[in-house]
């Protein structure tokens, strides 16, 4: 009991702090990483779920699977995991790191007023003649294993997931990570991954959306072309020309 009031006095004061710095708008969340230092956050793990399950259920594109979602604060640092379906193995395991990492490359390449979606990376990272100016982005920023993928699996995707505190990285260059706004300030990243990477970007657009955190300025929509764009996925209709 003591533990547990010690924990919350910490959050709470932390998230105060933040307050007087200015960052009260919108809300910010604060979690607990395994160090018990106090992490913000633009979104809950209950909003972060919600809005996961309910964008997943509006969509129709893909192949009709279900998603993780993680969300990084400004910093980088994993602050929410959520999944959509009913039980962590009702979507892809792997997509868990997947999303991570996309949440982390859509935040760290979004300015103010200047967001950049992963899906808006895959022409400019392909091979070819002429080369494409950042082909080999993804392999300068890789993953940190021991962050990603420790901790006990049955925490995975709870508000005790071990990403929580930590800073994953990794670059993904296709669909589903999106910048974080409070108007035209970035404040984090979400990530989805667990089906096509045209519906991965769909779906998280949903969420931001759900979440009240889409940019006011900028445009980072994705752009469905097999010749200079994002390819083509199975059953994207819905996603072109939407996000």
């Amino acid at each position: 009991m003591r533990r547990s009031l010690v924990r919350a006095a910490v959050a709470g004061a932390f998230a105060l702090a933040l307050g007087g710095f200015g960052f009260g708008t919108p809300a910010v969340h604060t979690v607990l990483a395994d160090e018990d230092e106090p992490v913000a956050c633009p979104v809950s793990f209950s909003q972060l779920r919600s809005a996961l399950r309910d964008a997943d259920t509006a969509d129709s594109t893909g192949l009709n699977n279900h998603y993780w979602a993680v969300v990084v604060n400004r910093g980088g640092v994993v602050c929410a995991v959520a999944f959509s379906g009913q039980a962590r193995d009702d979507q892809w395991l792997l997509s868990r790191q997947i999303a991570a990492a996309k949440a982390f490359t859509a935040n760290g390449l979004s300015l103010d007023g200047a967001p950049i979606s992963s899906a808006q990376l895959y022409p400019w990272v392909q091979p070819g003649a002429p080369a494409n100016p950042l082909f080999g982005l993804a392999f300068g920023n890789p993953v940190s294993p021991a962050e990603a993928y420790g901790g006990s699996f049955s925490d995975f995707g709870t508000r005790n997931d071990p990403m929580i505190g930590k800073r994953v990285g990794g670059t993904i260059t296709f669909g589903g990570g999106l910048g974080l706004y409070s108007g035209s300030n970035a404040i984090g990243g979400v990530g989805l991954s667990g089906d096509t990477a045209c519906a991965d970007h769909s779906t998280a657009w949903r969420v931001r959306n759900l979440l009240g955190l889409a940019p006011t300025a900028g445009d980072d929509r994705i752009t469905l072309d097999n010749a200079t764009g994002h390819p083509h996925c199975p059953n994207d209709g819905a996603t072109q020309g939407k996000h």
